[in-house]
């Protein structure tokens, strides 16, 4: 045998798992600054940290959407919840994008409040869907062990 058996209670586990899950916060939380360092401070243009930004999307929408199926542990919203996210997020977006751009041209509609609108709708509705699914999920297995 190369390695001894390890024997780890769930409480062990849960702490691991807590700990990597913080560590892996603060590492997207570093490339956020970095991207926002090398945008606004550097002023280096969009398209050359378009790898960092498709790796942060990677691995928050990764982890988030394990964490939603597989967990089943994050809140499922209601629908008056759901639109609620909607408009904080959409408020958000657009009180950001107007404080850095300034008030866009009404023909460039497609390329500023397009986004700013529907993005939020898109990303509450993934969330709910996932979310659903993963409590699903979760009762089928609770049901199955219970038989």
């Amino acid at each position: 045998m190369l390695f001894h058996p390890m024997r780890i209670d769930e409480r062990q586990r849960d702490t691991t798992r807590y700990a990597a899950a913080i560590w892996l916060g603060v590492t997207q939380l570093l490339l956020v600054g970095v991207i926002f360092y090398r945008l606004y401070i550097l002023g280096q243009p969009d398209e050359q940290i378009r790898d960092f930004q498709a790796v942060l999307a990677i691995s928050l929408f990764g982890y988030m959407g394990l964490q939603l199926f597989l967990g089943g542990i994050m809140p499922n919203p209601t629908w008056k919840g759901a639109f609620v996210m909607y408009v904080v997020l959409a408020g958000a977006i657009t009180i950001v994008c107007l404080f850095i751009y300034g008030w866009p041209k009404v023909e460039e509609w497609t390329n500023t409040w397009l986004p700013a609108l529907l993005g939020p709708a898109i990303l509450v509705v993934a969330y709910m869907a996932i979310a659903r699914l993963g409590h699903w999920r979760i009762e089928r297995q609770i049901e199955r062990m219970s038989q």
